[in-house]
């Protein structure tokens, strides 16, 4: 882990905990010890402490008196909760900015979406295109808070199906499955039918529901 020492070392030392707790490099339940931590990022305890009392904020960890924090657990619970959400808020923008999406853009995503098909082990190329995908699909969407509210559920729903995910045995039919409904979402959306676009995004979201769920009861 490389050391902060420029003046905004706080910021940065936040975004590093939280990214790592989103890519699961840190997974749930794993104890964050502060001591350690400083000694990694080579700072004092202050700015890490104030970076997990930031990321208890967001529900990404549980603050242990006198020693850290615990990167917090996963739950069905909190897979319907996020995807109810998702359901919510996705499809409508997914209606409202499918006409703006720049065709070029469109044909690119396809392209990898398609290279995944023949390398459904790439972990970096599938995540890449998911995350691509859903925010190609509300990022044209002139609501700054929807947008912003979007970025939030995402970040969530993230760190909760690539933990779940991973599952060898999920995985392969997983990403094949994904693969077929984001290519009829696109094909949607380069029609120009923003209403079928946002039906495909609902049925994709709650087969994206039914998978974590399955995946989640495996890793128990």
């Amino acid at each position: 882990m490389k050391k902060i020492v420029n003046l905004s070392m706080r910021e940065q030392i936040y975004e590093a905990l939280k990214g790592m707790i989103l890519d699961n490099k840190y997974e749930p339940k794993t104890v964050l010890a502060i001591d350690r931590l400083a000694e990694e990022f080579g700072v004092s305890a202050t700015p890490v402490r104030e970076a997990l009392v930031r990321l208890e904020a967001e529900n990404l960890v549980e603050l242990i008196p006198n020693k850290g924090a615990r990167v917090t657990g996963i739950s069905a619970d909190d897979v319907r909760s996020i995807w109810e959400l998702r359901r919510l808020l996705e499809p409508y923008a997914a209606r409202m900015s499918a006409a703006s999406i720049d065709r070029a853009e469109l044909a690119a995503l396809e392209a990898d979406i398609r290279k995944l098909a023949a390398s459904p082990n790439d972990d970096e190329l599938y995540v890449g295109t998911d995350t691509r995908l859903h925010e190609l699909l509300y990022s044209r969407v002139e609501n700054a808070m929807l947008k912003d509210m979007i970025h939030r559920v995402h970040l969530m729903s993230h760190r909760i199906r690539f933990f779940a995910e991973h599952s060898p045995e999920l995985h392969e039919k997983v990403v094949h499955d994904v693969i077929a409904e984001h290519l009829e979402i696109l094909e949607a959306v380069r029609k120009g039918d923003p209403e079928q676009a946002g039906v495909l995004l609902r049925q994709h979201l709650e087969n994206g529901e039914r998978r974590t769920l399955s995946a989640l009861r495996l890793e128990r």
